[in-house]
């Protein structure tokens, strides 16, 4: 299951020399960046539709392209929202004190 906000590492970073006619930058392999939308678009070169992420780092340098779903794997098991930082109220698994 893929989300906004999840983290995502690239493991594949082969691009045709046509993506350069529409971004200057591009994810690469091993780095980890955060899913900011998602969208099913046409691949370009069969035109089917594929789920496919705008990653936020590259966003927030002025790049609005979209890549496809397959090129990443999960960067964590543990969900955002289960995480400390994403929600307050999550609390550790408390143990009971010894009597």
């Amino acid at each position: 299951m893929w989300y906004a906000g999840q983290r995502v590492k690239c493991t594949n970073d082969s691009f045709s020399g046509a993506i350069w006619e529409w971004t200057d930058s591009v994810p690469r392999a091993g780095q980890v960046y955060t899913i900011a939308a998602m969208d099913y678009l046409p691949q370009w070169n069969t035109r089917t539709p594929v789920l496919s992420f705008l990653l936020q780092e590259l966003r927030d340098g002025g790049d609005q392209a979209y890549y496809s779903a397959w090129r990443f794997e999960p960067a964590t098991r543990t969900p955002l929202w289960e995480t400390r930082e994403m929600n307050p109220t999550h609390h550790p698994r408390r143990v009971p004190a010894s009597h």
